[in-house]
């Protein structure tokens, strides 16, 4: 008797991860909205994509995604027939597109579906409302995704300081260098190229140490290479083809010049195997091609005032404006 007659009770669902959370979320408003399946798509540089109680990706049908697309471009709410199944083995009849403004210059699209009954006009407003309780939840996500960069940026540019100060071997230190940056701020692979004496370039440090078919390049014979030196900037490459010098997994790549006191030293060169580089990794991979500059500037100096001292013997003619120095202390009446 008690259970019949008392209040309905429903147990809380556990919420262990950020796919639960929105598992939560999109039931919550599909009920409150009396949708029978809902999808958002989110552009860049969100980049999330998730469904409730819908069977595959609605974007797999051309006339749907023409209809999203159209959704962006005009930022006004569409409905349209259409057969997409759903989780629970029903099929929806018809969906409702309405767009969604995340951050300033990223967007998206809410798409609702129902079975057995359309979308009328009051539907239409009401979509508008979803989508900003949606907007809302996807700007928090964000901002909790570039807070927790800035914190690993943060990181490795104190984890590079530190090297620049306290290195004292330079294989050691340059390989420390690519391990932080493929550790910390999540790149599939990191490699550091340092220039010879007569301009061509030397893979010295790799992570994960796995080195592509050529160690040593001439920067005129690959463009990406020689437009980095020549301009001092840093270049993205997007669905990089496979070449002899660039990593083997990477698919998109970010070139960085190593600068110090306007003379190339060499470059840094940062790929990933999924995710696309946004705007933001370009500007950083600058700022930390700039702290291995340094650092290698640093540990270069080093290493001659200690052949200055006897302590070492003449170092590797890596540095091509220094060996002509290196070669008048070692004569006989300097």
């Amino acid at each position: 008797m008690t259970r019949l007659l008392g209040a309905p009770m429903t147990a809380a669902r556990a919420v262990t991860s950020d796919e639960d959370a929105w598992a939560v979320r999109l039931a919550a408003l599909a009920t409150l909205a009396q949708y029978d399946g809902l999808a958002i798509v989110v552009d860049d540089p969100v980049g999330v994509s998730r469904t409730h109680n819908v069977m595959g990706d609605p974007l797999a049908d051309p006339v749907i995604r023409a209809l999203v697309d159209e959704t962006r471009r005009s930022a006004a709410t569409a409905r349209m027939p259409a057969a997409v199944p759903l989780a629970d083995g029903r099929a929806a009849d018809v969906l409702l597109a309405a767009p969604l403004v995340v951050t300033e210059g990223s967007g998206g699209v809410l798409i609702a579906f129902r079975v057995g009954r359309s979308f009328t006009a009051a539907d239409a407003v009401n979509a508008y409302g979803v989508a900003e309780l949606l907007a809302l939840e996807l700007a928090r996500a964000h901002d909790r995704r570039r807070d927790d960069a800035d914190r690993r940026q943060a990181l490795t540019l104190y984890e590079l300081g530190r090297l620049a100060i306290f290195g004292e071997d330079i294989e050691a230190t340059l390989h420390a260098a690519v391990t932080v940056l493929a550790n910390t701020v999540d790149h599939d692979v990191a490699h550091l190229w340092i220039s010879l004496s007569d301009g061509s370039l030397e893979l010295r440090a790799a992570q994960p140490q796995l080195v592509p078919a050529l160690d040593v390049v001439r920067p005129r014979d690959h463009g990406v290479l020689s437009e980095v030196l020549v301009q001092r900037r840093v270049v993205k490459v997007e669905e990089a083809m496979p070449v002899a010098w660039m990593p083997a997994d990477a698919r998109s790549l970010l070139v960085a010049p190593l600068i110090d006191r306007g003379r190339p030293l060499g470059l840094l060169v940062l790929g990933r195997e999924r995710e696309p580089y946004g705007p933001e990794d370009v500007e950083f991979a600058g700022v930390a091609a700039s702290f291995i500059a340094r650092l290698v500037a640093a540990t270069a100096t080093d290493v001659r005032e200690r052949f200055r001292e006897g302590v070492l013997s003449p170092p590797i003619a890596e540095w091509p404006d220094e060996v002509e120095v290196l070669e008048e202390l070692s004569s006989p009446g300097s």
